[in-house]
């Protein structure tokens, strides 16, 4: 359940504050305008606030396997280390894809607003629809052979 649910969640909300933050923020607050009459091109502000992206995902999840692990080891609860592993990637993976639609979000609009409605929003959409599929009964009783 925790990684089903709570960490997508729990990700999503420090993905879609942060990602807001970057580039449309820095328009918004008008640091963006005082960081481009300096000599460096859009390119290298954008490389750099994708690379602290990343960077903060990595070393969130980082710490995040690194603590399964040894909770895992020291308490003797019995999960193979595999699967702590391959779960923590598979968190960081779907982080990776909702910091990637944030950052398009606000890299496309210029207002905060505009970012945090559509980037969040589809952030949201995403993960209530993974709620809503979690509760989904495959089968149809009414058709069940008598």
């Amino acid at each position: 359940m925790f990684y089903g649910m709570l960490v997508p969640a729990l990700s999503a909300i420090f993905i879609i504050i942060v990602g807001n933050k970057l580039l449309a923020g820095q328009v918004d607050r008008g640091s963006m305008a005082y960081l481009l009459t300096a000599p460096v091109r859009r390119l290298t502000v954008t490389l750099t606030q994708t690379l602290y992206f990343i960077g903060a995902l990595v070393v969130t999840f980082g710490s995040m396997m690194v603590t399964s692990l040894l909770v895992n080891h020291y308490a003797e609860a019995g999960f193979a280390k595999k699967i702590l592993v391959e779960l923590n990637f598979g968190a960081l993976a779907i982080a990776f894809a909702f910091a990637g639609i944030m950052f398009l979000a606000s890299g496309v609009f210029n207002l905060s607003k505009l970012s945090l409605g559509t980037g969040g929003g589809l952030i949201l959409a995403f993960i209530l629809l993974a709620v809503i599929a979690s509760f989904v009964n495959y089968g149809v009783s009414g058709l069940d052979d008598v």
